[in-house]
């Protein structure tokens, strides 16, 4: 793999502000409506630990101030060794650097990096009001604490440091890892180190979060792909009305994970005010574009629900995010976006706290869906290390929409024109609670779910169905590709997951 090749998916940018629009004191320019929602009722992401992957951090900025924060949680074993930050503190509680081999010979200490600053203070930037007295910019997870990892300079980014960061991140004791970078070239998870590093993290418990690229509106072009990592794209605005996909941001489906719904979610990415490093006018702020922009957005959101379920796992927080998200979304053209542009829809926070139902997956079922890749049993061990060497012919190996996720993707053939694939979930709602399938389907397509309800009697219980969608005899199908949706409504929530249908005939 060409080492430059893993960039920062940053896409536009525009002059460094000196501060936010004038905005009436009292208002706070959050990332959305529905994250201002979400701290009225949650702890704002207190106690939880984001880990920053990226090209460096200006420390010092307000945005990274810690006053009224709590003290890391005392599993917290990270440090700061970073020859950029003089001191960390409640809110940086941590900064690594490993890019010295990438850095210009002639400079001794790594530069603040602007990406890197403004991606950190999306996720969890303190409170700050701009050099104006206008506007307070604020990260999504304002109590939330920030360790930072710097993987890349001005020579790019390679393996090496992105491996030695994760792991180096995953003894500290992170919760949640945020990064605004990857490969846009599509290589195989085996040669795709953020793969392999990511794969490491779920099993210890930590959720991912992961730009989706800014290759778009080429079909095929989304980057960090593998199934158990939240593939954030980019949308315009942050409420449904209205929302576009921005053309920059990547789209499915994936060249590589054999098709699992790519990508996930899409969260604000365009023109998003956060800090960048500091000028001599003062505490500095710009406006920028990329996906770069929205992958901290759901980091944020990510704590936010893993602060009110430290308990849950990362894929039940990924089910959380994906089954809540708004669909009322628009292509760059006007048009209603597919899945592969927006994924499962655009972010809604507030409702992601409480989802009523989830999708699990435990780390290990993983395993038989990389051997179905038809990876050998050294490239199946390299990505999964540490865990246990495994051989592919000892299991039975998981097709793709056979893994327990939100989503549902499915082709149909000639010779296959109907597929069936199961699901279970978790209530995570009320104890008596009793859901009924709503299911949409394009014309000269059934979908059909049994059983049609389902009931639970206690918090934790699961229940399973079965999806049989098929192409009725002798119709034409408006596309190749095609868009439904199943939704289990109760009287408190509605979990929907996308369905994609590839149907050449």
């Amino acid at each position: 793999m060409d080492p430059v090749k893993i960039a920062l998916l940053f896409a536009l940018s525009s002059a460094l502000l000196p501060s936010a629009a004038a905005v009436p004191d009292d208002d706070t320019l959050t990332p959305s409506a529905q994250v201002g929602a979400v701290w009225k009722t949650s702890n704002m992401g207190e106690g939880v630990v984001i880990g920053v992957l990226d090209d460096g951090i200006d420390a010092g900025h307000p945005s990274f101030g810690d006053e009224g924060m709590p003290p890391p949680p005392a599993r917290w074993r990270g440090w700061c060794k970073h020859p950029g930050v003089a001191a960390c503190n409640n809110k940086l509680v941590g900064a690594r650097e490993f890019t010295r081999h990438l850095r210009n010979p002639a400079r001794r200490a790594p530069r603040a990096g602007t990406h890197g600053t403004h991606a950190s203070s999306i996720a969890a930037g303190t409170p700050v009001r701009s050099a104006d007295g206008g506007a307070v910019v604020s990260g999504v997870a304002p109590r939330a604490h920030l360790a930072f990892y710097q993987v890349c300079a001005g020579r790019g980014c390679t393996r090496g440091p992105i491996m030695h960061a994760v792991e180096t991140a995953l003894a500290d004791g992170v919760d949640i890892l945020s990064m605004s970078l990857g490969d846009d070239d599509g290589v195989g998870f085996h040669e795709d180190p953020v793969v392999a590093a990511t794969f490491s993290a779920v099993m210890k418990g930590v959720f991912v979060c992961a730009a989706a690229g800014n290759k778009g509106p080429t079909p095929g072009s989304v980057a960090n792909d593998a199934p158990w990592v939240l593939t954030v794209g980019a949308s315009s605005e942050s409420s449904p009305h209205p929302t576009n996909v921005a053309a920059f941001s990547s789209r499915g489906p994936s060249r590589n994970n054999g098709g699992v719904l790519k990508p996930d979610i899409v969260g604000p990415g365009v023109d998003i005010l956060a800090a960048v490093p500091r000028s001599p006018r003062g505490p500095s702020f710009a406006s920028l574009s990329g996906t770069s922009m929205s992958a901290p957005h759901l980091s944020g959101v990510a704590a936010l629900i893993k602060g009110a379920h430290p308990t849950w796992s990362p894929a039940a927080i990924k089910s959380a995010i994906m089954t809540t998200a708004d669909t009322s979304v628009a292509d760059e053209t006007g048009a209603p976006a597919g899945y592969f542009a927006m994924g499962a829809g655009l972010v809604n926070p507030a409702k992601a706290i409480d989802p009523g139902m989830v999708y699990d997956i435990s780390p290990e079922e993983y395993i038989p869906y990389l051997c179905g890749l038809g990876y050998t049993d050294d490239q199946v061990n390299r990505i999964i290390y540490p865990a246990p060497a495994v051989h592919c012919a000892d299991m039975e190996n998981t097709e793709a929409k056979d893994l327990n996720t939100p989503s549902i993707m499915v082709a149909l053939t000639s010779d296959r024109p109907a597929m069936a694939v199961r699901r279970t979930v978790t209530n995570v709602g009320a104890a008596g609670s009793v859901y009924r399938a709503d299911v949409s389907a394009p014309e000269g397509v059934s979908v059909t779910v049994i059983p049609g309800e389902l009931q639970f009697d206690e918090v934790d219980q699961k229940a399973s169905f079965t999806v049989t969608v098929e192409r009725a005899p002798g119709v034409v199908l408006a596309s190749d590709v095609l868009d439904a949706q199943i939704a289990w409504v109760s009287q408190e929530h509605a979990v929907r997951s996308p369905i994609s249908i590839s149907a050449r005939f």
